[in-house]
């Protein structure tokens, strides 16, 4: 064995067991889609879940405190309210 692949093999097994220490696992690439889905669905969950408290809030408390304010008949209204208000208070 001649220097240049003694430090080949030495830099080889330095980087494995520092991506795979114990060499547990092998190492896999992560899965993008996965990743991306999970950020998709969570994002319309917390849309939804926000959009239903938003409903109970303004039903239950704008409505009687002002006059002029009709209540909501569904969270799409709501929806639509936040999506307006995000774009005229940037």
């Amino acid at each position: 064995m001649n220097g240049a692949s003694v430090i080949t093999a030495v830099s080889r097994a330095l980087v494995e067991g520092f991506v795979n220490p114990g060499a547990t696992e092998a190492y896999k690439q992560p899965a993008v889609y996965s990743d991306a889905m999970a950020v998709l669905l969570a994002f319309l969950l917390a849309v939804v879940i926000v959009s239903f408290i938003g409903l109970f809030l303004w039903n239950n408390s704008v409505v009687p405190l002002f006059e002029f304010a009709r209540p909501a008949k569904s969270i799409f209204q709501i929806l639509g309210l936040m999506i307006f208000l995000a774009i005229m208070l940037p």
